[in-house]
């Protein structure tokens, strides 16, 4: 049992949503990172997969944050209280969708260079 279980925290639903943001978002930077390890090694079509599945990751993760966080904060369904998780889920989840923009142009380049 973990500390704080003993303790009576439970994670609230919003905490919940916001450690699925994180997650979704992980898993693409991780295909992402694949990605371009696979266009290193001249691997276009699995990279493009990849990319593929990352944007899917992230549009799984934009979903989220758009239906359970912010329709629901624009409703005055989650409070005004600012959450440090949720800040930290969306600005991960901001950043790995710049990386994958990022990382179609250098899979582009890579193609590009090598003539493909």
């Amino acid at each position: 049992m973990l500390d704080s279980e003993k303790e009576g925290y439970f994670m609230t639903h919003v905490e919940q949503i916001a450690f699925d943001m994180i997650a979704k978002a992980g898993d693409a930077k991780a295909k992402i990172m694949s990605a371009l390890k696979a266009a290193r090694n001249n691997n276009f079509g699995e990279a493009e997969g990849l990319l593929k599945d990352a944007d899917e990751l992230l549009l799984h993760a934009h979903e989220i944050q758009t239906q359970e966080l912010i329709k629901k904060q624009a409703e005055g369904g989650l409070g005004d209280s600012y959450n440090v998780i949720v800040g930290h889920a969306q600005d991960y989840l901001m950043t790995s969708m710049a990386m994958k923009d990022m990382a179609v142009e250098i899979v582009n380049l890579y193609a590009k260079v090598r003539g493909i």
